[in-house]
C-alpha cells in the first residue's frame, strides 16, 4: 500500500490501517521503548499510549519525505522520555519488584539486572544525540538514513555519533570490568 493511501485510512481511523500499524512495529517500538525506561511494563504501558496519541494527531500528520515510522518513534520517544524523568524511584522499585517476580535462577536473574544496569547507568553518560542513535539503531534496528530523518542530521553525522558513542559505551564499560576485578 502507498503511504499516502496509507495515512488516508489512519485518518479515516480504518481498523485495518491500525492493526498494520499494531503488527509492524509493535515489537520493535516496545523493545526501543524498554530501552530507554528500563522496564517491559511500563513500556507496553507507553507504547499503548504511543498508539492513542498516533490516533490524536494523526489528523495533523504531513508527508514530508520522512518515513511515517520515523514520526511513531518520535511520539514514542517523547512520551517514554516524560515517564523517566517523572518518576524514578519509582522505577527503581518497579525494577526490584521485576527481579523478585523473574523466573529462573536467582543469581543469574540478578547477573542480568546487573548487566542491564550497567548499560543503561553507560548510556546515560552519552549526549542525548548518541543515546537516540544506538537507540534507534540497535534497539529500533532503523537504518541509517532513517535515524538521520528523525535526528534531522546527515547520514555522516549519524554514523559520527554512533561511532563516538560505541567508543565511549566500550570504554566505560570496559573500566567498570577492570574497576570490579
Amino acid at each position: 500500500m502507498e503511504e499516502r493511501e496509507f495515512i488516508d485510512r489512519l485518518k479515516r481511523f480504518d481498523a485495518q490501517a491500525i492493526s498494520w500499524v499494531v503488527e509492524r512495529y509493535g515489537v520493535a517500538l516496545h523493545r526501543y521503548v524498554a530501552a530507554i525506561v528500563g522496564d517491559a511494563h511500563l513500556a507496553e504501558d507507553i507504547v499503548a499510549e504511543t498508539y492513542v496519541r498516533m490516533l490524536e494527531r494523526i489528523g495533523d500528520y504531513r508527508i514530508t519525505g520522512a518515513p511515517f515510522r520515523a514520526w511513531l518513534y518520535r511520539i514514542a520517544h517523547n512520551l517514554a522520555i516524560n515517564a523517566v524523568t517523572r518518576d524514578r524511584s519509582t522505577h527503581d522499585d518497579l525494577t526490584l519488584l521485576r527481579t523478585e517476580a523473574s523466573y529462573g535462577n536467582p543469581a543469574e536473574v540478578f547477573e542480568r539486572e546487573e548487566t542491564h544496569a550497567a548499560l543503561r547507568q553507560a548510556l546515560k553518560t552519552l549526549t542525548d544525540e548518541q543515546q537516540q542513535v544506538l537507540l534507534l539503531r540497535f534497539v529500533a534496528q532503523l537504518p541509517v538514513a532513517e535515524v538521520a530523518q528523525q535526528l534531522q542530521r546527515s547520514e555522516g553525522a549519524v554514523k559520527q555519533l554512533q561511532f563516538r558513542a560505541l567508543r565511549a559505551l566500550g570504554r566505560l564499560l570496559g573500566e567498570a570490568e577492570v574497576g570490579d576485578g
